[in-house]
């Protein structure tokens, strides 16, 4: 599923392609509106070329040591001499002509020279396309104003083509393009530090402890749409925690109900002198232990991380040894303790010791009698249980819980191994014919108190 989710476009590329693909249906539907509303629009048409053409034109004006020049821009063309199509004087307003292409035509498209003409003038030569059109305007050159004045009477549509393309460049494109950056940008920047709280809540669910029944998804940075879904997760968080604690108080009280006619039966069967009531007692027995085991589990599922305090590992391992030795002797096999510059560390007395217990019995129920066992601490935060048989096998592929196939050793080294995480420790079973079978625990040192 991880990998699946992983595979997904993420949110901030689905609102970039989306805003990507709205913006350019909205240039589409833009393009056609400005067009339809140009092209059919015969004088606005006429105007806009006049205005490209002079601008173009103006290019060309240049004035050097009080004397004005002229040199047709390579950008235009049908300017010519003597052009059919194209006519174009330019003058200043005191009669001084810089340029001209014309002869007739001028005084038959353009304004009388002696006329102080208007900053800006348009009049279209025919209906229809392609546009025929003379016009002009003034212009400011080198601080003084000088007057542009065409006309166009193409058979051909490359100039109204040019003025809509330039049209749509200046005032539609760049303006839209500008927007979409700005838009696009604003709303993938607004999105990825919405997602921040979302990512983080995320990890925090990956991380979720299931051994705390506290740990819940910090909601205070989220929106407040996805607050929503994380404060219903916390919900189910806590009607889950509930559900579980309920069937562990359940499981533990009917292990803890069970333990007292077990150890009466033990009772009654120690009177009765028969290799029958010795086998019942073996069976007991292991029943026992199981039901012990359920509720070391229990107990351990309750406890809070919040309750630990500091443990010195050699006088836990001192005291699992005294109280396990007289078991560990009445059934033919020998126990020693071995300190090695042990360490503390923090956690839970309780649990630890249920640990050490379950470790040694699995070592005298499962080696041959006469097998010694060594509980070892240290060096630093550790603490082992050895047995020199080493007949302990790992099942193939069986990582959790570690255990042979086909006995109670699994549920053993399963709440050792649970009392290990709960405690941010790790647990390490291995065999080697040399030394034997060695069960290790090792916990994060003890933190230094700062100093006053």
């Amino acid at each position: 599923m991880a990998e699946r989710a992983a595979r997904r476009p993420g949110l901030v590329a689905t609102i970039a392609w989306r805003i990507v693909f709205f913006a350019v249906v909205a240039m589409a539907a833009q393009l056609v509106i400005v067009f339809a509303d140009y092209y059919f629009d015969d004088s606005e048409l006429g105007s806009l070329m006049i205005e490209r053409e002079t601008a173009l034109l103006a290019q060309g004006i240049s004035r050097k040591d009080g004397q004005w020049a002229f040199e047709l821009p390579a950008s235009i063309g049908g300017f010519g001499p003597d052009s059919p199509t194209r006519v174009a004087r330019i003058r200043t307003l005191d009669g001084t002509r810089i340029f001209s292409n014309c002869g007739d035509q001028c005084r038959e498209h353009l304004l009388p020279e002696e006329i102080d003409p208007p900053d800006r003038w348009t009049r279209l030569l025919s209906q229809g396309k392609p546009i025929a059109v003379a016009g002009g305007r003034s212009m400011q050159i080198d601080g003084q104003e000088v007057v542009i004045e065409i006309a166009i009477l193409d058979k051909n549509e490359a100039v109204m083509w040019r003025a809509l393309g330039h049209e749509f460049a200046d005032h539609l494109a760049i303006p839209m393009l500008l927007q979409l950056v700005l838009v696009l940008g604003g709303s993938l920047v607004s999105t990825w530090l919405a997602m921040r709280p979302v990512k983080a809540a995320a990890r925090q669910a990956g991380a979720i402890d299931p051994l705390d029944p506290e740990h819940k998804i910090d909601i205070s940075q989220m929106p407040r749409e996805v607050a929503e879904l994380g404060v219903a997760v916390n919900r189910s968080l806590a009607r889950i925690g509930r559900l579980m604690r309920e069937q562990k108080l359940f499981t533990t009280a009917v292990a803890h109900e069970i333990r007292t006619p077990l150890a009466m039966l033990q009772l009654e069967l120690g009177q009765i002198d028969s290799p029958r009531a010795r086998r019942m007692e073996k069976d007991v027995e292991g029943l026992a232990r199981f039901v012990g085991q359920i509720t070391a589990l229990g107990r351990l599922e309750a406890i809070e991380r919040k309750g630990f305090k500091p443990i010195d590992l050699a006088q836990l391992g001192r005291g699992v040894v005294a109280s396990m030795g007289p078991w560990v002797y009445d059934h033919a096999h020998a126990i020693a303790f071995v300190e090695n510059d042990a360490g503390a560390m923090l956690g839970d007395r309780g649990l630890l010791e249920d640990a050490l217990m379950n470790l040694i019995t699995n070592a005298v129920t499962h080696t041959p009698p006469g097998t010694e066992i060594e509980l070892g601490a240290g060096p630093g935060p550790r603490i082992a249980v050895v047995d020199k048989a080493g007949l302990y096998h790992a099942a193939t592929g069986d990582d959790a819980p570690m255990a042979k196939a086909g006995d109670s050793l699994g549920m053993g080294l399963e709440i050792v191994k649970r009392i290990a995480a709960l405690h941010d420790g790790r647990f390490a079973i291995s065999a080697d014919p040399a030394t034997g079978t060695m069960a290790v625990l090792t916990f994060p040192p003890l933190a230094p108190k700062p100093a006053p």
